[in-house]
Protein backbone atom coordinates (compact mmCIF):
# COMPACT_ATOMS: atom_id res chain seq x y z
CA UNK A 1 0.00 0.00 0.00
CA UNK A 2 1.59 3.42 -1.31
CA UNK A 3 1.58 6.23 1.51
CA UNK A 4 -0.01 9.73 0.91
CA UNK A 5 2.09 12.38 0.45
CA UNK A 6 2.24 15.36 2.91
CA UNK A 7 1.36 18.45 2.30
CA UNK A 8 4.01 21.36 4.45
CA UNK A 9 3.07 24.56 5.43
CA UNK A 10 4.30 25.77 8.64
CA UNK A 11 8.40 26.64 8.15
CA UNK A 12 8.37 25.03 12.04
CA UNK A 13 7.52 21.63 10.34
CA UNK A 14 10.07 22.12 7.48
CA UNK A 15 12.50 22.57 10.24
CA UNK A 16 11.63 19.48 12.04
CA UNK A 17 11.26 17.29 8.82
CA UNK A 18 15.01 18.21 8.00
CA UNK A 19 15.77 17.52 11.17
CA UNK A 20 14.55 14.12 11.57
CA UNK A 21 15.53 12.78 7.92
CA UNK A 22 19.28 14.11 9.11
CA UNK A 23 18.78 11.61 12.58
CA UNK A 24 16.98 9.18 10.63
CA UNK A 25 20.00 9.04 7.65
CA UNK A 26 22.88 8.97 10.34
CA UNK A 27 20.86 6.48 12.28
CA UNK A 28 20.12 3.86 9.71
CA UNK A 29 23.79 4.47 8.02
CA UNK A 30 25.27 3.26 11.40
CA UNK A 31 23.71 0.06 11.86
CA UNK A 32 24.76 -1.50 8.39
CA UNK A 33 22.02 0.14 5.53
CA UNK A 34 24.70 0.35 2.18
CA UNK A 35 24.82 3.34 0.71
CA UNK A 36 22.55 3.43 -2.85
CA UNK A 37 19.93 2.10 -0.80
CA UNK A 38 19.93 4.28 1.99
CA UNK A 39 19.88 6.77 -0.64
CA UNK A 40 16.40 6.09 -1.89
CA UNK A 41 15.27 5.33 1.45
CA UNK A 42 15.36 9.25 2.35
CA UNK A 43 14.45 10.67 -0.90
CA UNK A 44 11.03 8.10 -0.50
CA UNK A 45 10.99 9.36 3.00
CA UNK A 46 11.61 13.05 2.26
CA UNK A 47 9.32 13.68 -0.45
CA UNK A 48 6.36 11.73 1.53
CA UNK A 49 6.94 13.86 4.39
CA UNK A 50 6.48 17.08 2.18
CA UNK A 51 9.61 18.29 1.02
CA UNK A 52 12.18 17.35 -1.76
CA UNK A 53 16.28 15.72 -1.20
CA UNK A 54 19.03 14.28 -2.78
CA UNK A 55 21.48 12.80 -1.18
CA UNK A 56 25.12 11.43 -1.33
CA UNK A 57 25.88 9.05 0.98
CA UNK A 58 29.29 7.13 1.13
CA UNK A 59 30.57 4.84 4.17
CA UNK A 60 32.45 8.23 5.76
CA UNK A 61 30.26 11.07 4.81
CA UNK A 62 26.57 11.81 4.25
CA UNK A 63 25.79 14.56 2.22
CA UNK A 64 21.94 16.21 2.66
CA UNK A 65 20.45 18.64 0.18
CA UNK A 66 16.34 19.53 0.37
CA UNK A 67 14.08 22.34 -1.13
CA UNK A 68 10.60 23.13 -0.85
CA UNK A 69 8.14 22.85 -4.08
CA UNK A 70 8.23 26.02 -6.33
CA UNK A 71 11.75 27.27 -4.46
CA UNK A 72 15.02 27.32 -5.93
CA UNK A 73 16.24 27.89 -2.10
CA UNK A 74 18.30 24.59 -0.74
CA UNK A 75 19.27 23.67 2.43
CA UNK A 76 22.62 21.68 2.85
CA UNK A 77 23.73 19.88 5.41
CA UNK A 78 27.04 17.65 5.84
CA UNK A 79 27.83 15.22 8.26
CA UNK A 80 31.48 13.31 8.89
CA UNK A 81 30.22 9.68 9.73
CA UNK A 82 32.79 6.79 10.86
CA UNK A 83 31.42 3.42 9.09
CA UNK A 84 29.17 1.52 11.62
CA UNK A 85 29.10 -1.90 12.48
CA UNK A 86 25.95 -3.79 12.18
CA UNK A 87 22.38 -3.86 14.05
CA UNK A 88 19.39 -5.46 12.38
CA UNK A 89 17.09 -4.63 15.37
CA UNK A 90 18.24 -1.15 16.12
CA UNK A 91 17.54 -0.86 11.93
CA UNK A 92 14.31 -2.27 11.82
CA UNK A 93 13.46 -0.29 14.67
CA UNK A 94 14.24 3.05 12.61
CA UNK A 95 12.68 2.04 9.60
CA UNK A 96 9.41 1.28 11.59
CA UNK A 97 9.86 4.93 13.21
CA UNK A 98 9.99 6.09 9.90
CA UNK A 99 6.56 4.32 8.62
CA UNK A 100 4.88 5.56 11.33
CA UNK A 101 6.22 9.24 10.87
CA UNK A 102 5.03 8.92 7.44
CA UNK A 103 1.70 8.06 7.80
CA UNK A 104 1.59 10.31 11.08
CA UNK A 105 0.97 7.96 13.78
CA UNK A 106 3.98 9.54 15.34
CA UNK A 107 4.40 13.34 15.68
CA UNK A 108 7.96 14.81 14.05
CA UNK A 109 9.33 15.67 17.89
CA UNK A 110 8.00 12.52 19.33
CA UNK A 111 10.29 10.95 16.37
CA UNK A 112 13.30 12.85 16.66
CA UNK A 113 12.98 12.12 20.23
CA UNK A 114 12.02 7.70 19.36
CA UNK A 115 15.36 7.73 17.02
CA UNK A 116 17.53 9.37 20.03
CA UNK A 117 16.42 6.30 22.45
CA UNK A 118 16.69 3.90 19.87
CA UNK A 119 20.45 4.82 19.73
CA UNK A 120 20.62 5.01 23.60
CA UNK A 121 18.77 1.53 24.11
CA UNK A 122 20.75 -1.14 25.82
CA UNK A 123 22.25 -4.28 23.10
CA UNK A 124 19.53 -6.57 22.38
CA UNK A 125 21.47 -9.62 23.73
CA UNK A 126 23.26 -10.11 26.88
CA UNK A 127 27.24 -10.54 27.27
CA UNK A 128 26.55 -14.41 27.58
CA UNK A 129 24.68 -14.78 24.54
CA UNK A 130 27.39 -12.54 22.50
CA UNK A 131 30.07 -15.04 24.05
CA UNK A 132 28.62 -17.68 22.84
CA UNK A 133 27.77 -16.95 19.73
CA UNK A 134 31.13 -15.49 18.51
CA UNK A 135 32.62 -19.02 19.74
CA UNK A 136 29.89 -20.92 17.90
CA UNK A 137 30.27 -18.54 14.82
CA UNK A 138 33.88 -19.55 15.29
CA UNK A 139 33.68 -23.49 15.53
CA UNK A 140 31.02 -23.87 12.81
CA UNK A 141 33.17 -22.13 10.19
CA UNK A 142 36.08 -24.35 11.02
CA UNK A 143 33.26 -27.28 10.39
CA UNK A 144 32.29 -26.50 7.23
CA UNK A 145 35.96 -26.07 6.40
CA UNK A 146 36.01 -30.24 6.24
CA UNK A 147 38.43 -30.15 9.06
CA UNK A 148 39.13 -32.45 12.40
CA UNK A 149 37.44 -31.98 15.48
CA UNK A 150 40.11 -30.85 17.19
CA UNK A 151 40.58 -27.98 14.95
CA UNK A 152 36.43 -27.66 15.53
CA UNK A 153 37.16 -27.29 19.48
CA UNK A 154 40.72 -24.70 18.98
CA UNK A 155 38.24 -22.58 16.57
CA UNK A 156 35.62 -22.39 19.53
CA UNK A 157 38.52 -21.10 22.12
CA UNK A 158 39.59 -18.67 19.49
CA UNK A 159 36.63 -17.40 18.83
CA UNK A 160 35.72 -16.54 22.61
CA UNK A 161 39.13 -14.86 23.13
CA UNK A 162 38.43 -12.49 20.01
CA UNK A 163 35.42 -11.49 21.84
CA UNK A 164 37.08 -10.80 24.97
CA UNK A 165 39.29 -8.03 22.56
CA UNK A 166 36.48 -6.50 20.70
CA UNK A 167 34.66 -5.98 24.61
CA UNK A 168 37.64 -4.44 25.60
CA UNK A 169 37.99 -2.60 22.72
CA UNK A 170 34.62 -0.61 23.13
CA UNK A 171 36.40 1.13 25.79
CA UNK A 172 39.13 2.06 23.90
CA UNK A 173 39.61 4.09 21.52
CA UNK A 174 43.23 2.86 20.55
CA UNK A 175 42.44 -0.49 21.18
CA UNK A 176 39.69 -0.33 18.44
CA UNK A 177 41.56 1.00 15.69
CA UNK A 178 44.33 -2.03 16.61
CA UNK A 179 41.35 -4.54 16.79
CA UNK A 180 41.69 -6.45 13.72
CA UNK A 181 45.71 -7.09 13.22
CA UNK A 182 46.19 -7.33 17.36
CA UNK A 183 43.06 -10.33 16.96
CA UNK A 184 44.95 -12.18 14.32
CA UNK A 185 48.51 -11.76 16.00
CA UNK A 186 47.15 -12.97 19.21
CA UNK A 187 45.13 -16.12 17.93
CA UNK A 188 48.54 -17.18 15.44
CA UNK A 189 50.80 -16.90 18.22
CA UNK A 190 48.67 -19.39 20.94
CA UNK A 191 47.51 -21.67 17.42
CA UNK A 192 51.49 -22.14 17.17
CA UNK A 193 52.08 -22.34 20.99
CA UNK A 194 49.02 -24.80 21.05
CA UNK A 195 50.92 -27.22 18.03
CA UNK A 196 54.42 -27.02 20.25
CA UNK A 197 52.98 -28.25 23.59
CA UNK A 198 51.69 -30.84 21.29
CA UNK A 199 48.09 -30.32 20.26
CA UNK A 200 47.90 -31.54 16.30
CA UNK A 201 45.59 -28.68 15.21
CA UNK A 202 45.78 -27.06 11.59
CA UNK A 203 47.43 -23.38 12.85
CA UNK A 204 45.75 -21.92 9.33
CA UNK A 205 42.08 -23.10 10.00
CA UNK A 206 42.20 -22.00 13.36
CA UNK A 207 43.53 -18.69 12.71
CA UNK A 208 41.18 -17.82 10.25
CA UNK A 209 37.96 -18.87 12.18
CA UNK A 210 38.69 -16.99 14.92
CA UNK A 211 39.22 -13.95 12.99
CA UNK A 212 36.10 -15.07 10.14
CA UNK A 213 34.04 -12.07 11.80
CA UNK A 214 36.25 -9.35 10.84
CA UNK A 215 37.03 -11.11 7.41
CA UNK A 216 35.48 -8.42 5.07
CA UNK A 217 33.54 -10.79 2.84
CA UNK A 218 30.50 -9.60 3.55
CA UNK A 219 31.54 -5.85 3.25
CA UNK A 220 33.33 -6.40 -0.10
CA UNK A 221 30.44 -7.72 -1.12
CA UNK A 222 28.41 -4.71 -0.63
CA UNK A 223 31.31 -3.19 -2.27
CA UNK A 224 30.56 -4.50 -5.50
CA UNK A 225 26.74 -4.59 -5.22
CA UNK A 226 27.23 -0.82 -4.79
CA UNK A 227 29.57 -0.68 -8.01
CA UNK A 228 27.07 -3.05 -9.63
CA UNK A 229 24.14 0.03 -8.67
CA UNK A 230 26.71 3.08 -10.24
CA UNK A 231 27.26 4.30 -6.65
CA UNK A 232 30.98 4.40 -7.50
CA UNK A 233 32.09 6.55 -4.65
CA UNK A 234 30.80 4.57 -1.92
CA UNK A 235 31.50 1.11 -3.86
CA UNK A 236 34.93 2.23 -4.09
CA UNK A 237 35.94 3.41 -0.47
CA UNK A 238 33.82 0.63 1.05
CA UNK A 239 36.20 -1.87 -1.08
CA UNK A 240 39.44 -0.45 -0.17
CA UNK A 241 38.35 -0.58 3.42
CA UNK A 242 37.63 -3.87 3.27
CA UNK A 243 41.16 -4.41 1.09
CA UNK A 244 43.30 -2.50 4.01
CA UNK A 245 41.26 -5.18 6.31
CA UNK A 246 42.49 -8.07 5.09
CA UNK A 247 45.85 -6.03 4.79
CA UNK A 248 45.74 -5.76 8.57
CA UNK A 249 44.74 -9.18 9.05
CA UNK A 250 46.82 -11.00 7.24
CA UNK A 251 49.79 -8.99 8.08
CA UNK A 252 48.83 -9.44 11.79
CA UNK A 253 48.79 -12.93 11.43
CA UNK A 254 51.65 -13.30 9.97
CA UNK A 255 53.53 -11.49 12.56
CA UNK A 256 52.09 -13.45 15.12
CA UNK A 257 53.55 -16.76 13.62
CA UNK A 258 57.01 -15.20 13.36
CA UNK A 259 56.58 -13.92 16.47
CA UNK A 260 56.62 -17.86 17.57
CA UNK A 261 59.22 -18.37 15.49
CA UNK A 262 61.65 -16.95 18.50
CA UNK A 263 60.23 -19.50 20.97
CA UNK A 264 59.97 -22.80 19.73
CA UNK A 265 59.69 -24.99 16.40
CA UNK A 266 56.48 -26.10 15.05
CA UNK A 267 55.84 -28.62 12.88
CA UNK A 268 52.64 -27.76 10.24
CA UNK A 269 50.10 -30.55 10.70
CA UNK A 270 46.98 -30.61 8.47
CA UNK A 271 43.58 -32.23 10.03
CA UNK A 272 42.62 -35.19 8.16
CA UNK A 273 38.47 -34.56 7.61
CA UNK A 274 37.08 -36.47 10.06
CA UNK A 275 33.41 -35.71 10.73
CA UNK A 276 29.98 -37.10 8.69
CA UNK A 277 28.75 -35.08 5.62
CA UNK A 278 26.10 -34.70 7.62
CA UNK A 279 27.70 -32.11 9.81
CA UNK A 280 28.31 -29.58 7.49
CA UNK A 281 24.70 -29.39 7.03
CA UNK A 282 24.78 -28.67 11.14
CA UNK A 283 27.65 -26.49 10.99
CA UNK A 284 25.41 -24.06 8.65
CA UNK A 285 22.70 -24.35 10.81
CA UNK A 286 25.15 -23.23 13.86
CA UNK A 287 26.51 -20.45 11.64
CA UNK A 288 22.71 -19.07 10.99
CA UNK A 289 22.16 -19.02 14.56
CA UNK A 290 24.69 -17.45 15.73
CA UNK A 291 24.59 -14.96 13.47
CA UNK A 292 21.60 -13.93 14.89
CA UNK A 293 23.17 -12.82 17.71
CA UNK A 294 26.14 -11.40 15.82
CA UNK A 295 23.85 -9.45 14.07
CA UNK A 296 21.36 -8.77 16.67
CA UNK A 297 18.21 -10.19 14.68
CA UNK A 298 15.07 -9.15 16.97
CA UNK A 299 12.65 -12.02 18.19
CA UNK A 300 9.86 -11.48 15.48
CA UNK A 301 12.66 -11.84 12.63
CA UNK A 302 15.38 -14.04 13.94
CA UNK A 303 13.16 -17.52 12.79
CA UNK A 304 13.26 -15.89 9.02
CA UNK A 305 17.03 -14.85 9.63
CA UNK A 306 18.02 -18.44 10.17
CA UNK A 307 15.75 -19.48 7.63
CA UNK A 308 17.65 -17.72 5.24
CA UNK A 309 21.32 -18.76 6.03
CA UNK A 310 19.97 -22.48 5.78
CA UNK A 311 18.53 -21.26 2.13
CA UNK A 312 21.16 -19.85 1.47
CA UNK A 313 23.52 -22.69 1.70
CA UNK A 314 20.98 -25.49 0.48
CA UNK A 315 20.63 -23.33 -2.27
CA UNK A 316 24.33 -22.64 -3.16
CA UNK A 317 24.70 -26.33 -2.97
CA UNK A 318 22.10 -27.60 -5.14
CA UNK A 319 23.67 -24.50 -7.63
CA UNK A 320 26.71 -26.11 -7.34
CA UNK A 321 25.67 -29.40 -8.24
CA UNK A 322 24.22 -28.73 -10.96
CA UNK A 323 26.56 -25.44 -12.49
CA UNK A 324 29.54 -25.24 -10.92
CA UNK A 325 30.93 -24.00 -7.69
CA UNK A 326 30.64 -20.79 -9.25
CA UNK A 327 27.14 -20.30 -10.88
CA UNK A 328 26.04 -21.92 -7.25
CA UNK A 329 27.18 -19.08 -5.50
CA UNK A 330 24.23 -17.36 -8.49
CA UNK A 331 21.95 -19.67 -7.29
CA UNK A 332 22.21 -19.41 -3.67
CA UNK A 333 22.63 -15.32 -3.85
CA UNK A 334 19.43 -14.87 -6.53
CA UNK A 335 17.43 -17.30 -3.97
CA UNK A 336 18.04 -15.66 -0.62
CA UNK A 337 17.66 -12.69 -2.64
CA UNK A 338 13.92 -13.38 -3.92
CA UNK A 339 13.42 -14.76 0.14
CA UNK A 340 14.48 -11.39 1.50
CA UNK A 341 12.80 -9.41 -0.82
CA UNK A 342 9.25 -11.44 -0.31
CA UNK A 343 9.64 -11.30 3.37
CA UNK A 344 10.39 -7.43 3.08
CA UNK A 345 7.05 -6.88 1.24
CA UNK A 346 5.06 -8.91 3.60
CA UNK A 347 6.71 -7.64 6.64
CA UNK A 348 7.05 -4.34 5.29
CA UNK A 349 10.76 -4.06 6.44
CA UNK A 350 13.73 -3.31 4.63
CA UNK A 351 14.98 -6.72 3.52
CA UNK A 352 18.67 -6.07 4.78
CA UNK A 353 17.15 -7.54 7.89
CA UNK A 354 16.98 -11.40 6.50
CA UNK A 355 19.29 -10.73 3.58
CA UNK A 356 22.57 -10.39 5.38
CA UNK A 357 22.90 -13.71 7.43
CA UNK A 358 22.65 -15.32 4.23
CA UNK A 359 24.73 -13.74 2.15
CA UNK A 360 27.47 -14.22 5.33
CA UNK A 361 26.96 -18.09 4.22
CA UNK A 362 28.10 -17.46 0.26
CA UNK A 363 30.48 -15.01 0.51
CA UNK A 364 34.17 -15.71 -0.11
CA UNK A 365 36.11 -13.43 2.07
CA UNK A 366 37.48 -16.64 3.58
CA UNK A 367 38.99 -17.55 0.41
CA UNK A 368 40.53 -13.80 -0.09
CA UNK A 369 43.06 -15.00 2.70
CA UNK A 370 43.94 -17.98 2.50
CA UNK A 371 47.36 -17.12 1.58
CA UNK A 372 48.04 -18.01 4.92
CA UNK A 373 47.87 -21.41 4.52
CA UNK A 374 50.84 -21.27 1.90
CA UNK A 375 52.90 -19.27 5.06
CA UNK A 376 52.21 -22.07 7.30
CA UNK A 377 52.71 -25.26 4.73
CA UNK A 378 55.93 -23.65 3.50
CA UNK A 379 54.76 -23.04 -0.24
CA UNK A 380 55.29 -19.60 -1.83
CA UNK A 381 52.63 -16.75 -1.29
CA UNK A 382 52.77 -16.37 -5.15
CA UNK A 383 51.40 -20.08 -5.70
CA UNK A 384 47.98 -18.84 -4.73
CA UNK A 385 47.61 -15.83 -7.35
CA UNK A 386 45.63 -17.91 -9.87
CA UNK A 387 42.93 -18.61 -7.38
CA UNK A 388 42.27 -14.83 -7.63
CA UNK A 389 40.21 -14.95 -10.45
CA UNK A 390 38.22 -17.54 -8.78
CA UNK A 391 37.56 -15.61 -5.92
CA UNK A 392 36.31 -12.43 -8.55
CA UNK A 393 34.33 -14.76 -10.38
CA UNK A 394 32.82 -15.78 -6.84
CA UNK A 395 32.15 -12.44 -6.11
CA UNK A 396 30.70 -10.97 -8.90
CA UNK A 397 28.47 -14.52 -9.52
CA UNK A 398 26.59 -13.69 -5.68
CA UNK A 399 26.59 -9.68 -7.05
CA UNK A 400 24.71 -11.45 -10.33
CA UNK A 401 22.28 -13.23 -8.13
CA UNK A 402 20.89 -10.71 -6.34
CA UNK A 403 20.51 -8.36 -9.49
CA UNK A 404 17.97 -11.32 -10.82
CA UNK A 405 16.29 -11.52 -7.69
CA UNK A 406 16.21 -7.83 -7.72
CA UNK A 407 14.35 -8.13 -11.68
CA UNK A 408 12.59 -11.06 -11.18
CA UNK A 409 11.11 -9.65 -7.20
CA UNK A 410 11.82 -5.93 -6.56
CA UNK A 411 12.11 -4.54 -3.27
CA UNK A 412 9.05 -2.65 -2.51
CA UNK A 413 8.89 1.22 -3.30
CA UNK A 414 7.03 3.30 -1.01
CA UNK A 415 6.24 5.88 -3.66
Amino acid sequence: MNHQRVIITNPDDVKRTRRFIIRLGKTMHEYGTHSYRLEQLLTETTYLMGLNGAFLITPTTMNFVFWEDGSEDEITHIARVRPGGIDLNRLALSHDLAEQVIAAQVSLDEGIEQLSQIRNSPNLYSTAQDFLAWGIASAAFAALCGTGMLDVVASLFAGWIIFFLVLYSGRSERMEEMIEPLSALLIGFLASAAVAVGFQINIGIVILAGIITFIPGLSLTLGLRELAARDLVSGTARIMDSTMTLFKLYFGAAFGLALSTLFWDIEPHTAEPSMAPWVHYLAALSLSISLLVIFKIRASDALWGMMSGIIAYLGAEIGSHYFGAELGGLVGAMIVGLYANAYARIKNTPSHIVLLPGIVLLVPGSKAFMGLNSVISGQEILSNASNGAQIFLTFMALIAGLMFANVLLPPKNRL
